[in-house]
């Protein structure tokens, strides 16, 4: 906890690139012996402390079926790591990584019908999704996360199921193959 605690306050001064190995032992009061006993570098520790928020987040999932209330909760309760990772210092691409873990399933089973798109569309609209998610995700965290869990999860949940759901509606936006071929054009531009 202590290497944790040291190197995300570190994190949220620097990027990682300027973190030694020295500094985060300095900042967490042990020794490099220690530091080597459980990491073999600052970039290991990243990626563990990815793998662990990504972990806590699918104990959620599995406990509930409330998917995305239960991740935004286990967010909150890793906020100071998921604000480093989100904040100017962080890396965006690992909240996108641990938000993608999550969103795939999710989309593949609340959203999108196995066969109703081509795969490339499929791809496409997910790359959206977990774009617009991380952003909200990020602005949340950005300001706070002064907004409850729940009115978050309903945002995220309206515009992931409806807005792509009215996207694939053939009523609204032509048949399923006009939409394909659509795609197409607009994925080779």
């Amino acid at each position: 906890q202590a290497i944790r605690d040291g190197f995300l306050r570190l994190l949220a001064e620097k990027p990682i690139e300027k973190i030694s190995v020295t500094e985060i032992c300095r900042e967490a009061d042990i020794n490099r012996g220690t530091f080597y006993a459980h990491y073999s570098d600052p970039y290991e520790l990243k990626h563990s402390l990815e793998d662990q928020l990504s972990e806590a987040m699918e104990q959620r999932l599995r406990e509930s079926g409330l998917k995305r209330l239960n991740s935004l909760q286990t967010l909150q309760e890793n906020k100071e790591l998921c604000r480093v990772f989100a904040g100017p210092y962080g890396d965006h691409d690992a909240m996108l990584k641990v938000i993608a873990r999550h969103a795939d399933d999710y989309i593949e089973q609340e959203i999108l019908v196995p066969g109703e798109v081509s795969d490339q569309l499929a791809e496409c609209l997910k790359g959206l999704l977990v774009s617009s998610i991380s952003t909200v995700v990020k602005y949340w965290l950005d300001t706070g996360m002064k907004a409850e869990p729940e009115r978050v999860a309903y945002v995220l949940d309206t515009y992931c199921f409806s807005g792509i759901k009215g996207f694939l509606d053939d009523n609204s936006v032509g048949s399923v193959q006009n939409l394909s071929v659509s795609s197409n054009l607009f994925l080779s531009c």
